[in-house]
């Protein structure tokens, strides 16, 4: 009787120090990283990158996202391209809220100024959310955010 008082003993403090050491995760602390590419248009000026997401975009709340980007591919080729180059730069980072808008799709704006501003469908289950994307309210070209590693390997 007495061995396995110790056992359990011995169980319930190994249990207590790991407790003690594992980080607290409470809801929406934690995020996926998920492949994010933008074209211009017709410019085939494109931007990619890596959007960081606390829940899939099906879901019913709003929440913030943070994206990583950089341009890629060619060099600005017209109006359009020229001022996505000057507001965005040749990186970008930002903090966005999205949006669920219902029927399947959701917006995502970026602050501050909520310039940018990304609308498009929620598709695989919420993994991914493809469209169109605008700039002080102009179309500007197409987005996709997909599971990482599904557009750039």
């Amino acid at each position: 009787m007495m061995h396995r008082a110790g056992i359990l003993l011995s169980i319930t403090g190994l249990s207590l120090v790991l407790a003690s050491c594992a980080t607290e995760g409470g809801p929406g602390t934690s995020t996926a990283p998920m492949d994010f590419a933008m074209d211009t248009g017709g410019g085939r000026m494109f931007y990619k990158g890596t959007a960081f997401i606390p829940r899939g975009f099906h879901s019913s709340e709003a929440f913030d996202l943070e994206v990583h980007l950089r341009r890629w591919g060619n060099p600005p080729a017209n109006e359009t391209s020229l001022t996505v180059l000057h507001v965005l730069k040749n990186e970008f980072e930002g903090t966005g809220h999205f949006l669920p808008l219902g029927n399947g799709a959701g917006e995502i704006q970026f602050a501050p100024g909520r310039r940018l501003q990304l609308r498009g469908a929620v598709l695989d289950e919420g993994q991914e959310l493809d469209g169109e994307w605008y700039l002080d309210g102009k179309l500007v070209g197409g987005f996709r955010i997909v599971r990482k590693g599904q557009l750039f390997p």
